[in-house]
C-alpha cells in the first residue's frame, strides 16, 4: 500500500472522527437546552424553524423573562440596551461579538401579548438578513413551561455558504435563546424527553 494511498485513508478517518463528534456535541447541546422537537426548511433565501422546547420553570417566570431580556445575560452578547418601550411594544440593541472578535450590534423589536402567552419579534434595519420569531408559552403542570417557536430567516443578501452552516446557525440563535433564559432563571437541568423530530 502507497504511501499516498494510507494519507488518504487517515485523512478520511480524522475527518469522519471530527465529525462524529461535532454530531454529538451538537446533540448533547440540543438536549441540554431542552428542545423537543425541531424543523427547519429553506425554499430559496427564506428559511423556516419551529421548535417545541421545555423549560423547568412556570410560566409567568418564562415570560418575564422573555419580556425583559435586557436583564439577561449570555457568552457574546456584550450589553443590551432599550432604544424604546411602550406598554406591550420595546425596541433593544445588542452589542455582540461577531465573527473574528468584530463588533456586532443587532436591533430587536418586540411585540408582547400577555393574555396569549406570547412573545413576537423582528430584526430592525438588518442589511444581511430580516428575521422574525413567534413564542407561544403554554404553562405545563404550574412546575413548568411548553415553548412553541415559529421563525422565518429572509437572506437580503447572497451568503455562499453550505445549507448546513446556515442550519447549524440559524439552530444555534434558538439554543443560545434558551441557555440565556435558563441562566436568567436558574435552571440547572433541562427536560429529558426524546425529540420528535430530525436531528441536528
Amino acid at each position: 500500500m502507497s504511501k499516498t494511498y494510507k494519507a488518504v485513508i487517515a485523512i478520511v478517518i480524522i475527518a469522519a472522527v471530527g465529525y462524529a463528534g461535532w454530531y454529538a456535541y451538537q446533540a448533547r447541546r440540543i438536549r441540554a437546552a431542552g428542545i423537543l422537537s425541531e424543523k427547519i426548511v429553506h425554499d430559496g433565501d427564506l428559511w423556516t424553524a419551529d421548535y417545541t422546547a421545555r423549560l423547568a420553570a412556570p410560566e409567568p417566570a418564562v415570560y418575564d423573562a422573555l419580556r425583559n431580556i435586557e436583564k439577561s445575560q449570555a457568552p457574546g452578547v456584550n450589553k443590551i440596551k432599550v432604544i424604546s418601550q411602550g406598554r406591550n411594544t420595546k425596541t433593544i440593541e445588542m452589542d455582540l461579538t461577531g465573527f473574528g472578535g468584530q463588533p456586532l450590534a443587532l436591533q430587536l423589536a418586540f411585540t408582547y401579548d400577555p393574555a396569549a402567552q406570547r412573545i413576537s419579534y423582528r430584526t430592525v434595519d438588518n442589511p444581511m438578513l430580516d428575521s422574525r420569531a413567534d413564542y407561544q408559552l403554554e404553562a405545563d403542570g404550574g412546575t413548568a413551561t411548553l415553548i412553541t417557536c415559529h421563525a422565518t430567516t429572509k437572506m437580503l443578501q447572497s451568503m455562499p455558504v453550505p445549507d448546513s452552516i446556515v442550519k447549524s446557525a440559524i439552530r444555534g440563535i434558538f439554543i443560545s435563546q434558551l441557555e440565556r433564559l435558563k441562566d436568567t432563571l436558574h435552571i440547572s437541568t433541562a427536560d429529558q424527553s426524546d425529540r420528535s423530530d430530525e436531528e441536528p
